[in-house]
């Protein structure tokens, strides 16, 4: 189970990842600006994602499943080493 601790840390990394997302979404809708930083607009998705995975597996009661579910594979990689 949780700790207290973990659960508000996952909770600020979700709404950090809203947050993030929002920001990219708002570049995006700039045609020009768009076109010209994809990599980097793609890099502000990968961000929110990682995140979002991280606060999941602070919360999860197996950390090790969680682990495997994490859909970025560098991400993913770097937590089976450390664990």
């Amino acid at each position: 189970m949780a700790q207290p601790t973990h659960r508000q840390i996952a909770v600020v990394l979700e709404e950090l990842a809203e947050e993030v997302e929002a920001l990219g979404a708002a570049l995006c809708s700039d045609m020009d600006i768009a076109l010209r930083h994809m990599d980097k607009l793609q890099a502000i998705d990968l961000i929110a994602q990682k995140q979002r995975s991280l606060g999941n597996l602070l919360v999860a009661d197996r950390p090790a499943e969680e682990i495997e579910r994490i859909a970025i594979d560098v991400l993913r990689d770097r937590m089976r080493l450390s664990g």
